[in-house]
């Protein structure tokens, strides 16, 4: 087979890294098709473009790098599905019958719920319209959302009237998604509101139970949450890297990864 010139490739890559970071998200097929080339060149190429911290490498595809712009709710959602799948039938089990949960936003989340609508007399608390899609149609489950303003990023409700809303409940559980964690166990999402929303039921629950894939702990967000400290269980589909274990350890909090 004839080697690319380099020139070719530089400039193929470069243009990558700027389409994936200027709409958020981009699939291996998708990029094969723009560029006229294998998804094993693409996926080549988004290697390389990672190791540069260019963009950031999904399942299926490449996300950016900024911390500023979250990726689409629609390209998330088919983002590591089954790895999500997995986290999410594993998270479930931590709940029993007649718990009451808060549930942040975000597309494992929405997944997570479906997992949640399965479990009889169950109280749910939650800003995220995609998870409640999933819980309302349940006539033992009490579905309780606030009102507010919905984010068209991610259907979820935010705003001070939301706030004062969670403010009245305490539960058994929060389960949430995260943005991005540091590495010093910092727990970020990149929108102001939600994060303070989020940070407000974790205050008001007993214990937290973060579900999210290894992606996050490269990632970056502007806004703090909370801290791994905070929580209870983590739940993701990778054993994070060593100094996450041993902050992990230190801080006294179940690491799970479902087989």
């Amino acid at each position: 087979m004839k080697k690319e010139p380099r020139s070719k490739v530089t400039n193929r890559r470069e243009e990558i890294a700027t389409l994936i970071n200027q709409i958020g998200y981009a699939s291996i097929e998708q990029l094969a098709e723009k560029f006229g080339v294998s998804t094993q060149t693409i996926r080549r190429d988004i290697y390389d473009l990672a190791d540069q911290q260019l963009v950031s490498r999904h399942h299926g595809g490449a996300g950016s790098v900024s911390s500023m712009i979250n990726v689409s709710y629609d390209a998330r959602r088919i983002s590591m599905l089954e790895e999500k799948q997995r986290l999410a039938v594993r998270a479930a089990q931590l709940i029993r019958s007649s718990q009451s949960i808060f549930m942040t936003g975000g597309s494992t989340m929405e997944i997570v719920a479906k997992e949640l609508s399965e479990i009889p007399t169950l109280c749910v608390i939650t800003n995220n319209i995609h998870a409640a899609i999933h819980l309302y149609s349940k006539k033992d489950i009490e579905l309780l959302m606030p009102c507010g303003r919905v984010r068209h990023h991610n259907g979820c409700i935010i705003g001070p009237a939301a706030m004062d809303f969670i403010t009245n409940f305490h539960t058994d559980f929060l389960i949430m998604g995260i943005g991005a964690i540091s590495p010093e166990g910092r727990l970020l999402d990149y929108d102001y509101e939600e994060s303070m929303l989020m940070g407000e039921m974790m205050r008001n629950a007993k214990e937290t139970i973060l579900v999210t894939d290894h992606t996050k702990f490269k990632n970056s967000a502007t806004s703090q949450v909370g801290h791994l400290k905070d929580i209870s269980y983590l739940v993701t589909d990778t054993e994070p890297p060593v100094p996450f274990r041993e902050l992990l350890d230190e801080l006294n909090v179940t690491l799970i990864v479902p087989d």
